[in-house]
């Protein structure tokens, strides 16, 4: 019975060995970015729910036409600065409310999509808080809302590798 209870914890350590290893080389992997830079374009658009334009280079984007973005019935781009995404390096942009978002490439994946980090920093503070971590393919772009801007909100959108379009 001792032989066997010997034989069960070397074969539980092992099993624990061998799925710790790949789980560390899963989130090895999964942190390793590309060695190549990629372009990305910053998207700052004022929202708000008052009837009015829609900047014409907006509406053929599906996202906007979608919930939550779809309540808003005047859109108007404020800015479109473009950037590069270094791998594991922070690309900051300012926005017109004082706060700043980073962007940082994590991983460029196995079938050509993005790893992306988005953070916007809070009021008067040099922290960021985290906001979302997406996959995103190259010329779709990714939105985030919530932060409020005379009297809208604005919708900060990012397309990753504008050059492509999204298959």
């Amino acid at each position: 019975m001792s032989l066997i209870r010997h034989l069960l914890m070397i074969a539980i350590l092992f099993g624990a060995s061998a799925a710790s290893a790949q789980g560390s080389s899963l989130a090895r992997t999964d942190r390793t970015p590309s060695a190549s830079n990629v372009p990305a374009e910053v998207l700052v658009v004022l929202a708000k729910e008052e009837p009015g334009n829609i900047d014409p280079q907006l509406k053929k984007m599906t996202a906007l036409r979608r919930p939550p973005f779809n309540s808003f019935r005047s859109m108007k781009i404020l800015s479109r600065p473009k950037l590069t995404l270094k791998p594991g390096r922070d690309a900051l942009v300012s926005l017109p409310n004082g706060r700043r978002m980073k962007l940082t490439l994590l991983r460029v994946m196995p079938d050509g999509r993005y790893k992306v980090k988005a953070a916007i920093n809070r009021p008067d503070k040099s922290d960021y808080l985290p906001l979302l971590q997406v996959v995103a393919s190259a010329g779709d772009p990714f939105f985030v809302a919530g932060q409020t801007y005379q009297g809208g909100t604005l919708v900060v959108g990012v397309i990753v590798d504008p050059k492509k379009t999204a298959q």
